[in-house]
């Protein structure tokens, strides 16, 4: 899949995971995604993978799921990031880090998750998360995640 859309940067509001978009540097746009593994570029001047955070490459060896930024900030941002993270994880069957199951279990994840996502976009993700090759340890997590 290729995806060509401009480096952005982006802020978030307290009652949105809408964020206020502006044109951004490679390193905002590699820092602004949900996981590591998903904040590698391809350079096709050099044809080369680009990892901005120091992490994508590493943790894509190795089979880890992590946020570029602290977790919280992550889900606080955009709450849809938690699904994500368990739908990615359950996926490629990558090991999910302590910080995210810390950060997941916190009151104010759960807050936004209420708050912040429509109901809509919140089927579409379960939907592609018990769609995948793993929806009982997906369920499982949620659960762990104390989002259930």
């Amino acid at each position: 899949m290729i995806d060509l859309v401009n480096l952005r940067s982006e802020q978030y509001t307290e009652d949105s995971r809408v964020p206020i978009i502006e044109i951004g540097t490679p390193t905002e746009d590699a820092y602004r995604r949900d996981l590591t593994i998903n904040s590698l570029f391809y350079n096709i001047n050099e044809e080369t993978i680009e990892d901005l955070t120091g992490k994508g490459l590493a943790d894509l060896r190795s089979g880890i799921i992590r946020t570029p930024l602290e977790p919280l900030q992550t889900f606080t941002d955009d709450p849809l990031r938690v699904l994500r993270t368990i739908r990615f994880a359950n996926r490629f069957e990558f090991e999910i880090v302590p910080d995210i199951f810390v950060a997941a279990k916190d009151t104010s994840v759960r807050d936004c998750i209420l708050n912040k996502l429509s109901y809509e976009r919140l089927g579409i993700e379960l939907d592609k998360m018990f769609e995948g090759n793993r929806p009982e340890v997906s369920v499982g997590q949620l659960h762990d995640f104390d989002i259930l």
